[in-house]
């Protein structure tokens, strides 16, 4: 029989195991997903987002994401109208894209780029197609350093929570190679977002981005994300060529999940 002091123990390390834990890498990337984001400036909505997952049939740890981003239609100033769709491999707790499609649309045209990563090869084909149809960028990187792309990070920063270190990813974007600084950390906190009457359990992180992207987001960033195994982007704050803007979740599909009571 065991002795107070070994089931004392015995305890404290099945504690310490758990709040420690590597979340399942199933709920990161969850067929069927759905998640609506309203994006503003201030108290003025500006624009929404929306994020989709996907299994690919046929290949294991293989996922299509897909993202829509569009600005308010009565905001003239403002006109941004993405498609993004990242072939992902999520396997042993590892991200990396395979095929990246970004498509901006503009007065019923769109411009393309396609980013393909070729590990065996250790290369990435680019290309960017015009809105005229004409191939305006087409190059080949070398390298055998994994890069995230547009879409990707979205789920790399998912991937990566309830950690406590920085890290230094390097990103495609914009056809170019660059730079996104995420310091991580594992602290349980609460935040809060209008969909829910209760504080939500979280865990934070916050970052600097070395590039421009959509809405013109550069610089300093932070997120919330639910503190479960689905790790739902729950609130991020972000610093665009305007100011400083917020994109919170309005509405979520993802099989049962209910937000985590802080």
């Amino acid at each position: 029989m065991l002795s107070i002091h070994k089931i004392t123990v015995l305890i404290t390390v099945l504690l310490l195991v758990i709040s420690s834990r590597t979340f399942s890498q199933s709920e990161v990337l969850f067929a069927g997903e759905e998640l609506y984001y309203e994006v503003n400036y201030s108290f003025i909505n500006i624009g929404w987002a929306k994020f989709t997952t996907e299994k690919v049939p046929g290949k294991e740890n293989f996922y299509t994401c897909k993202a829509k981003l569009k600005s308010n239609n009565s905001l003239p100033l403002i006109d941004v109208d993405f498609e993004f769709i990242s072939e992902i491999e999520y396997s042993e707790g590892k991200l990396r894209p395979h095929r990246f499609t970004s498509n901006q649309l503009k007065d019923g045209k769109k411009s393309v780029e396609v980013y393909d990563f070729l590990y065996d090869s250790l290369k990435v084909n680019i290309k960017r197609t015009g809105y005229e149809g004409n191939v305006e960028i087409e190059k080949t990187i070398n390298t055998s350093t994994v890069f995230q792309d547009g879409l990707s990070i979205f789920y790399f920063a998912r991937a990566n929570t309830n950690k406590d270190r920085t890290e230094y990813v390097p990103v495609l974007m914009q056809t170019d190679t660059s730079m996104m600084k995420i310091d991580f950390s594992s602290k349980r906190t609460g935040v809060e977002i209008s969909e829910v009457d209760d504080e939500i359990a979280s865990v934070y992180l916050e970052g600097l981005s070395y590039f421009t992207a959509v809405f013109g987001l550069t610089g300093e960033f932070s997120g919330w994300f639910s503190r479960d195994e689905a790790r739902i982007p729950l609130k991020a704050k972000l610093q665009v060529e305007i100011g400083s803007i917020t994109l919170e979740l309005k509405s979520w599909k993802h099989g049962n999940w209910q937000p985590p009571k802080y």
